[in-house]
C-alpha cells in the first residue's frame, strides 16, 4: 500500500485521491537485531515463568 506524505494517509493506486499527488510505495526497512533479540528473550522469560507456575501449582 502507498503512503501519500502530503494528506498523510494509505492511498490505493499511484495517484492520491485528496491531493492528486503521486505517491510512491516506500520499501519498509528491515526490523534491527536489538529488537530481535528483546522478542527472543522476552518469549524466553515468559516460558520459564510459566514453567515454574505449572510446578508450583503442581506440588
Amino acid at each position: 500500500m502507498a503512503w501519500c506524505e502530503n494528506c498523510d494517509r494509505p492511498v490505493d493506486g499511484e495517484v492520491c485521491t485528496i491531493c492528486g499527488e503521486e505517491v510512491t510505495v516506500t520499501e519498509r526497512e528491515p526490523i534491527p537485531w536489538t529488537w530481535r533479540f528483546f522478542i527472543v528473550a522476552t518469549i524466553i522469560y515468559l516460558i520459564w515463568r510459566i514453567y515454574q507456575l505449572v510446578s508450583w501449582l503442581s506440588h
